[in-house]
């Protein structure tokens, strides 16, 4: 318990750290005087660093030690968070963005790797629902913390503060446990024979699960991602609350949907695994679909107060996905290939999810806020459903974007629930008889 309460220690700071940022957007658009285009790019610029990197933390986390590996990425993000507090311009500003996503790359690949060898099958939904509830809390706290600090002393100040507690957590990752790749499910893989080889990485795109699960969760990365960048940034340019405000409701209700979401997700996701093996996926499915029209209407309803509960909605439905569909990556992968496996993962879903989401978002609410377009015949139906620009800007249009996506997502989630019992049973018999790697199995 040691190991996950530190593991989730450090993930409760890496969400602080990246929230904060988000809090303080407008502060930092005026600062450096950029729109809502540049600042989406700064807004993903540590992740892109983040996707890019992870790929070649998988690769060194199925081979060595997984404690330094972990300690080191975490001092080195809490470095660029703190860093980010001497930004003078947009471009320095970037770059330690940018470092920030070379740190986190290596404790995202690397934390569920060591909790699904910490724990078996029976225990690992639990023991990653309760490790992703530090993702709410730690935007909650990132919105809230961020928030207040940039509104009273300053958006600099905030880095400050929320940057420096990661140095002592990162000392507290060289002392965790690492009990050897494969350990929960009865094998150990040691030695360069049990290295997987760039064929076996190859072939995790022949599992169809594991394929289908990966874009439904880049549909829905998609949704969080525009709604972490332009959330705040929505209610205070477009419904006119202040700083405090948004990201005080925000930060409540991010928190407090999070943490129903994740143990509902949680509960519900192993209730349901006793009547079906599907049980992960078709949860995922359903709710997703469910987040649908939430987030819809949230966007397009003026009242502020039924827009935050509609929101709120929709972000509980979001978060139930979190605790499965992260764990049906750890049960449909060999153990020597999980790091790479969920840096294949997080690559993916990052590339297609909250890197892509605030770039296209911004260009989106650009273009419609443009005279010519908000007065041509589509500007104008936008306008008659609650979509008018706000100034040169049009951020209701670009947020009613989530919708169709989210649908999407729905739908390869529960094409992946066919396959998932398969692909499961797969890695159980091959780690039982202490096999490197299952025979894969493509779609049919």
């Amino acid at each position: 318990m040691f190991a996950l309460a530190v593991l989730f220690g450090m993930n409760l700071l890496n969400y602080i750290d990246r929230y904060s940022f988000f809090a303080v957007g407008v502060d930092i658009k005026k600062s450096f005087d950029i729109d809502d285009f540049w600042y989406g790019i700064l807004g993903v610029a540590f992740m892109v660093v983040y996707t890019v990197v992870s790929p070649f933390m998988g690769w060194l986390g199925d081979r060595y030690n997984r404690r330094v590996l972990l300690a080191g990425g975490v001092a080195l993000w809490s470095f660029a968070t703190v860093g980010s507090a001497f930004s003078l311009d947009y471009n320095h500003m970037f770059f330690w963005r940018a470092l920030l996503g070379v740190g986190e790359a290596s404790y995202g690949v690397i934390a569920p790797t060591l909790i699904a060898d910490l724990f078996p099958v029976s225990k690992r939904g639990r023991a990653m629902g309760l490790y992703y509830l530090a993702l709410p809390l730690g935007g909650a706290l990132g919105y809230g913390i961020g928030g207040w600090i940039g509104d009273h002393w300053g958006w600099s100040r905030a880095f400050l503060v929320v940057g420096l507690p990661g140095l002592l957590v990162a000392v507290a990752g060289l002392l965790i446990h690492d009990p050897g790749r494969g350990a929960s499910e009865g094998v150990h893989y040691a030695g360069k024979a049990d290295r997987p080889k760039m064929g076996d990485y190859l072939r995790l795109f022949t599992i169809p699960s594991y394929v289908l699960n990966t874009v439904g969760m880049a549909a829905v990365t998609f949704a969080t991602g525009a709604y972490a960048v332009y959330g705040a940034n929505f209610f205070q340019t477009v419904r006119g609350m202040s700083m405090t405000q948004a990201t005080f409701w925000i930060g409540i209700l991010t928190a407090t949907a999070g943490l129903l979401g994740i143990a509902l997700g949680t509960a519900l996701a192993d209730y349901s695994y006793r009547f079906t093996k599907r049980a992960y996926l078709l949860l995922a499915a359903l709710v997703t679909a469910g987040a649908v029209p939430l987030g819809l209407y949230a966007i397009l309803e003026p009242k502020i107060a039924v827009s935050l509960s509609l929101l709120f909605g929709a972000m509980i439905l979001l978060s139930m996905v979190l605790g499965p569909c992260n764990t049906v990556i750890a049960n449909v992968v060999p153990a020597n290939k999980r790091a790479s496996g969920y840096a294949l993962y997080i690559f993916l879903i990052h590339v297609f999810g909250d890197i892509s989401s605030p770039v296209i978002l911004g260009w989106v609410s650009t273009f419609f806020g443009r005279p010519e377009v908000a007065d041509s015949w589509i500007g104008r139906f936008f306008a008659t459903i609650g979509a008018a620009p706000v100034g040169e800007e049009n951020l209701t249009v670009a947020m009613l974007l989530v919708a169709p996506v989210l649908a999407v997502g729905a739908f390869f989630f529960l094409l992946g629930s066919r396959y998932l019992p398969a692909d499961q049973e797969r890695v159980a018999h091959g780690a039982g008889a202490g096999s490197a790697a299952a025979t894969p199995v493509g779609f049919h």
